[in-house]
């Protein structure tokens, strides 16, 4: 069972990489799994959506219990990524 937060991002990645359902991706089992790692787990998802764009977001959101996203910004993967990195450097993360 993995436990390396990049195995459970590659894992994840690879079971929902053709769905569009959010649902699903966020109930995928590999990222309850990277929830589950807790705060530990912030710093290396902040790198991976550096990297790319992932829906993360409500990893973050549930692990570190705020949500720099404006409400106008919901939606919007850009923009909700710039506030969570943002976010991620005021707090030292990244």
């Amino acid at each position: 069972m993995p436990t390396n937060i990049m195995e459970l991002f590659w894992l994840w990645k690879a079971e929902v990489r053709f769905t569009s359902s959010l649902t699903e991706i966020v109930l995928n089992r590999h990222y309850q799994r990277i929830i589950g790692l807790g705060p530990e787990a912030i710093p290396s998802i902040l790198g991976q959506l550096e990297r790319e764009p992932v829906l993360l977001f409500s990893a973050l959101e549930s692990i570190s219990g705020v949500d720099p996203v404006r409400p106008e910004d919901r939606g919007n993967v850009s923009a909700m990524r710039q506030a969570w990195l943002e976010w991620g450097r005021r707090e030292k993360m990244i």
